[in-house]
């Protein structure tokens, strides 16, 4: 034992008689050093969970990010000062030592329950007031100052502070008066009340807030058990499991604050949205009463909810109770005029039954519309001009209108207005289009798509006209190089439904030449690598299941002498020049590309074998011709690797992989030959 545990355990021999109990044996199997080093290990724990906490509380308290920051951020500094004394505590070699630590625990027993109270009277959307706090604040300054005094008193706790082997006590033989009938009391009746709010109360805010106001009782009620059971004798006296349970919640409380972010919103009460809305809110009871009136409504009934209370609605509305007993009845929202001039939009909404309360009635929901009227007068005031901005719009405008005379007796969409652009891009008069029905507009704007094209359009514009939303389409007006484009916009307005036609014939054609250029091999005018891939696996999928054909992987076998020997100028040349032999040798339904390099890659589709293979032959020969450039004429020999479909493979993967193998076998053969590889083989994928 080390010798301040010896002092103080002579020391306490001494004051409290207990000298004839030194030779007691110790309760513990574990010898003095295993005791002192688990001491150590678990104040070293307490400690580093206190730095845990005082970050956390720092974070907290500097951020003040929203509702109950400050209050959370103290409730885990208090925490933090609480844990650390338990390590004091712990590692205490002296009384004076032992007793700061003591001091530690009731910080927190002290302090704790008013920043819980505080904390918690936030999340219910209620503020504490500064005198409200400082007079909450006087029994735990008090306890927490005959804590650090207690030795000269002991209304905290009796003495002796330390057991007949020299083992501090962290709890004491007994309580003083103070604890007992001011602090412990006062502690658990702040905390406990504090709970009780936030648990009874949590229904006056929002649900999406509820489960924080939930999180922040669990964070607390283990603590809050720990204490209690540690107050009423349970658990060693020699150490605190209180500490030890703060330790165990701090990554929960961690997690908490920095992953579910119980602190990054701010709820309110539904009393406070229901007080500070802009628009009058009037509550009824089952007999159309008025038991209810937000600050708003008192304004536009110019009376006090006190005392329109009972009042009847005749007597409350005056000459706007006609409009007010028309929305009771029908459930319809009607229009008031007031006195003053104003209109207000009125709507009923019945209270149902919810939770524990069954209580029914109304709320009355009034909008000031008035803006919104004198809009409405402007725009029927400047309709016709209105009208003309349309009818000169450079885009086609057609309104159709719902009508119930279809012969069998189903509701049709059809044309009620039309400017001029709409006459001129469907290419008829605007008379004609009056009355006609959607799907014939449709199909003018469409009139060059077939039948199978033209169909989803018009399925999609029927499905959106009965649910009430809009489509954005494309369709083709003709056919070849005279082709139009429409952009056809459908979005309901009100009852109708209005559909634009936009011209994007250039952008459409501005589309495709990009496309094309994106496609392409700058040098070659072939198709290249991504190109070949889109145009060749689009055949591949569209073709029929019994179809066959062949692929083709060119190498250009001596290409990379003459471009070293010659330069990029002339190997650019020489593969131009191959380009065309290939575009001259193949068919134009074939696809022809350059995946890079000296390659290229042919799918030549509904051919033989035996067809195929004649292709092939008479490229290789194009290609072996002696290439003209400038003053030089050159040979460059080829290697061809042909593979077939379905036989070889059916997807453009496969075709592509064997017949590149059986490029690579040609190639193979050509410097086997003794002709310097100027003739060109072709092999066949096996």
């Amino acid at each position: 034992m080390p010798a301040g545990h010896r002092d103080i355990k002579a020391e306490m021999q001494v004051r409290t008689g207990m000298a004839g109990l030194a030779t007691m044996p110790v309760p513990s199997n574990l010898s003095e050093p295993e005791r002192m080093t688990l001491d150590t290990v678990i104040a070293t724990l307490l400690i580093l969970a206190a730095v845990g906490y005082g970050f956390l509380g720092v974070h907290l308290v500097s951020s003040r990010r929203a509702t109950g920051s400050l209050p959370l951020g103290a409730m885990f500094m208090i925490s933090a000062l609480w844990v650390l004394g338990g390590a004091i505590e712990m590692l205490a070699t002296s009384e004076r030592l032992f007793l700061i630590g003591r001091t530690g625990h009731f910080v927190g027993t002290a302090f704790l329950p008013i920043a819980a109270y505080v904390c918690f009277r936030e999340y219910l959307g209620r503020s504490s007031q500064p005198w409200l706090v400082v007079l909450l604040l006087i029994v735990p300054v008090v306890s927490v100052t005959l804590a650090a005094t207690n030795a000269y008193h002991g209304f905290m706790w009796s003495l002796p502070t330390a057991n007949a082997e020299g083992l501090f006590l962290t709890r004491p033989p007994a309580w003083g008066s103070w604890f007992l009938y001011v602090h412990a009391p006062y502690s658990y009746a702040i905390i406990g009340v504090a709970l009780l709010k936030l648990v009874f109360r949590s229904s006056a805010v929002a649900p999406v807030y509820r489960r924080s106001a939930a999180m922040l009782v669990g964070i607390c009620t283990p603590p809050l058990v720990a204490t209690l059971l540690y107050d009423l004798g349970y658990g060693p006296d020699t150490m605190s499991f209180v500490p030890l349970v703060f330790a165990a919640m701090l990554p929960i409380n961690v997690w908490l604050v920095m992953n579910r972010r119980i602190v990054d919103h701010s709820p309110l009460p539904y009393e406070t949205v229901f007080e500070n809305m802009q628009d009058p809110v009037v509550v009824l009871d089952e007999q159309n009463r008025i038991i209810g009136l937000n600050r708003v409504a008192e304004t536009m009934l110019a009376m006090r909810e006190t005392d329109a209370l009972r009042v009847p609605l005749e007597i409350a509305f005056g000459k706007g109770s006609t409009c007010v007993f028309e929305a009771l009845e029908s459930g319809e929202p009607r229009r008031m005029l007031t006195e003053s001039g104003r209109f207000l939009h009125v709507q009923a909404s019945p209270i149902r039954p919810s939770g524990r309360s069954s209580r029914r009635g109304q709320v009355l929901m009034f909008r000031d519309v008035s803006d919104v009227e004198q809009a409405q007068a402007e725009i029927r005031k400047n309709e016709l001009l209105l009208r003309t901005l349309v009818d000169h719009s450079v885009n086609g405008i057609v309104r159709l209108r719902w009508h119930d005379d279809h012969p069998a007796g189903v509701r049709a969409l059809r044309c009620i207005f039309a400017n001029a652009a709409a006459a001129r891009f469907l290419q008829t008069g605007a008379d004609r289009l009056q009355n006609r029905d959607a799907e014939g507009i449709i199909r003018l704007a469409a009139e060059g798509m077939a039948e199978d094209e033209l169909r989803p359009v018009l399925e999609e514009f029927a499905a959106a006209a009965a649910t009430g939303t809009g489509i954005d389409r494309e369709v083709r007006q003709g056919n070849g190089a005279t082709a139009r484009w429409l952009r056809m916009i459908a979005e309901p307005v009100g009852e109708d439904v209005a559909v634009t036609f936009i011209d994007v014939t250039d952008t459409k054609a501005k589309q495709r030449q990009m496309e094309s250029i994106a496609s392409s091999d700058p040098l070659t005018g072939v198709l290249n690598r991504r190109g070949f891939e889109h145009h060749a696996s689009e055949r591949l999928s569209s073709s029929p299941d019994d179809a066959n054909g062949a692929l083709l992987f060119i190498d250009l076998n001596d290409f990379k002498r003459i471009n070293d020997e010659h330069g990029h100028g002339v190997g650019d040349q020489l593969l131009t020049i191959a380009a065309k032999r290939l575009q001259k040798s193949l068919r134009s339904c074939d696809i022809i590309g350059r995946p890079g390099g000296d390659e290229f890659v042919a799918l030549v589709p509904d051919v033989s074998k035996y067809l195929a293979g004649k292709l092939a032959s008479r490229l290789a020969v194009a290609l072996e011709e002696p290439y003209v450039i400038g003053g030089l004429t050159l040979k460059c020999s080829a290697s061809i690797g042909l593979a077939h479909y379905p036989d070889n493979a059916n997807t453009l993967t496969g075709l592509l992989r064997e017949a590149d193998q059986a490029m690579y076998r040609a190639k193979a053969r050509n410097r086997d030959t003794d002709d310097l590889g100027f003739v060109s083989r072709l092999e066949k994928a096996i």
